[in-house]
């Protein structure tokens, strides 16, 4: 019975990655688009921010377009709009997980971080998704193999990444504008 659980466990581990890597290799492959959706407004910042949330492919790519359309564009709609797509992106990192869960079913680090997120999920949720870091991706694939709630996985990214993007998109209002007047502009 056991053997065939995990069996059960590995097709959609093995789905998910592949989706993962093929998404990955696509956006490596048509990189001159995703340059073009910043020119779509908020659309394009939602879908860059998606996009940048839910790959490793363009690390950083999200907070620098969020600064810039933060100085051209109302900052706090740029913060809401940029938070909801990462937290949007970020569920894809934590299907990767819960998908690639039958790869680590026998992890000991996995019991611990159970444990840890039991008493402490909300508060490392929301401290992982309200500061810049480059492991946040990781973090939320260890989410979907620790099974945390998507729900409640969503709602702390959420509440982290648009805290952290309207603060980002309010620097860029300021410093943007400084350095434009600056340049007589």
């Amino acid at each position: 019975m056991e053997r065939q659980s995990s069996r059960r466990n590995l097709r959609p581990a093995i789905v998910s990655v592949c989706l993962t890597v093929a998404l990955c290799i696509l956006i490596i492959q048509h990189r001159e688009y995703i340059d073009q959706l910043r020119h779509w407004g908020y659309l394009g910042l939602f879908l860059i921010n998606v996009v940048a949330s839910g790959t490793l492919v363009l690390p950083g790519m999200g907070a620098v377009i969020t600064f810039t359309l933060g100085g051209v564009l109302h900052p706090a709609i740029v913060g809401v709009v940029a938070g909801l797509g990462e937290a949007t992106g970020a569920v894809g990192a934590y299907l990767t997980g819960y998908g690639g869960r039958g790869f680590l079913l026998n992890d000991p680090l996995q019991g611990k971080l159970s444990a840890f997120m039991e008493r402490h999920g909300s508060k490392a949720m929301f401290l992982m998704a309200v500061i810049i870091n480059p492991i946040y991706y990781p973090f939320a694939v260890w989410m979907g193999v620790l099974r945390i709630r998507v729900a409640k996985f969503f709602i702390y990214t959420l509440l982290g990444r648009t805290l952290k993007n309207l603060l980002l998109a309010y620097l860029g209002y300021f410093g943007l504008r400084t350095v434009l007047q600056w340049l007589g502009m």
